[in-house]
């Protein structure tokens, strides 16, 4: 082990004497630096919401961090991930087992992401604080999500491969990453409100998968190259034809059109998860305005995200397709107006809606 670390594990034991005042505001801190969309649309909520969601999202964080890292190699993000899974629901002596399960994993001072990963003490010790239904929950889908990706990497390290082979791979792939979010979101929502009709619940229950996947699936085809420059494709293998050995590689006879059509089939895919994912948000009673917001955000940035993809093709230069900071406030300000009237968010949503690709699977 290297000076640094040592220095570094000795840091964070330093830092178990902090007030747990302190370590809440790192945490609303450190989500403002790790996601800007996601501290808006959790700033909404309130109370033992508030505090769980913003906890469990910084608890996936880190264990994205752990799976994104570009460096790693996958035998390694497997023994992590399946490490840092292992700790939930938390032990009593939590924050020893944390200092021995950040050894190995590289530091970065200058990235956010890294170091949430290495404060992850902090985190946790507000986590334990929450109320035991809300850990409980909590635990259970985060223990999950950090299995589910260990068995991924596991497979890239065994087949040498980063690619998905068909479709049910890649809904498996975005449930583990987030369609277990979703399950732990309806979780916290239905555990902390008795206004939620049992009806309403089994749409919830029902349409919970699809939102995170719907979710995930858009920010892969928003960002094809950046994902390739890390070493992974997304797009499932099955969705090339069988004699395209390099999709990404636009310079190779055929690949372009190979890659157009591929591509507009996962935007296909991505919107019809989007469609569940407004069922879902529509069946939140009118009453819990707050919660209805938290969904309605990233589930409308979202489509319009998947609308300007299928506008200009911009994907293909490489760059991850932005929605600008002025359809953000639009969406903001449209689905604030609209929040109690089911008829005009179908409305808003439909417009942006249409503008996704409509032609039959090529």
């Amino acid at each position: 082990m290297t000076r640094s670390r040592l220095l570094h594990k000795k840091d964070i034991q330093r830092k178990t004497v902090t007030t747990s005042s302190d370590d809440f505001i790192f945490c609303e801190h450190f989500l403002r630096k790790v996601s800007r969309t996601f501290a808006v649309n959790i700033g909404v909520l309130r109370g033992p919401v508030y505090r769980g969601v913003l906890i469990a999202y910084l608890l996936c964080r880190m264990a994205d961090t752990i799976e994104d890292d570009p460096e790693m190699a996958p035998s390694l993000k497997t023994e992590k991930l399946r490490q840092f899974a292992s700790m939930f629901p938390p032990s009593r002596n939590f924050e020893n087992g944390y200092i021995d399960f950040l050894d190995e994993l590289p530091f970065r001072k200058d990235e956010d992401e890294s170091i949430l990963l290495h404060s992850g003490s902090r985190v946790l010790r507000e986590f334990v604080k929450l109320p035991p239904s809300l850990v409980k929950i909590v635990s259970t889908h985060v223990r999950e999500m950090a299995e589910g990706m260990a068995r991924f990497q596991e497979r890239v390290a065994k087949e040498g491969t980063s690619f998905l082979r068909d479709e049910k791979d890649l809904r498996d792939y975005c449930y583990f990453v987030a369609g277990t979010v979703g399950i732990m979101l309806t979780g916290i929502f239905t555990g902390h409100t008795s206004r939620i009709t049992p009806a309403a619940r089994r749409i919830l229950e029902n349409k919970s998968v699809a939102f995170g996947q719907g979710l995930q699936i858009t920010n892969i085809a928003r960002d094809v190259f950046g994902d390739q420059a890390r070493g992974w494709c997304y797009i499932p293998r099955s969705f090339f034809p069988e004699s395209t050995h390099f999709p990404m590689d636009l310079s190779a006879p055929g690949n372009r059109d190979a890659l157009v059509r591929a591509h507009r089939r996962l935007v296909r895919l991505a919107a019809d998860c989007l469609d569940d994912a407004l069922e879902y948000t529509l069946a939140l009673p009118r009453s819990l305005y707050r919660l209805r917001l938290f969904c309605l955000w990233p589930l409308f940035m979202a489509v319009e995200s998947l609308g300007k993809i299928s506008g200009d093709g911009d994907f293909l230069t490489g760059k991850p397709v932005k929605i600008t900071r002025g359809d953000v406030k639009r969406i903001v300000r449209n689905t604030s107006l609209a929040v109690f009237s089911n008829h005009a968010l179908r409305k808003i949503y439909g417009n942006s809606r249409k503008r996704v690709l409509t032609t039959p699977p090529l």
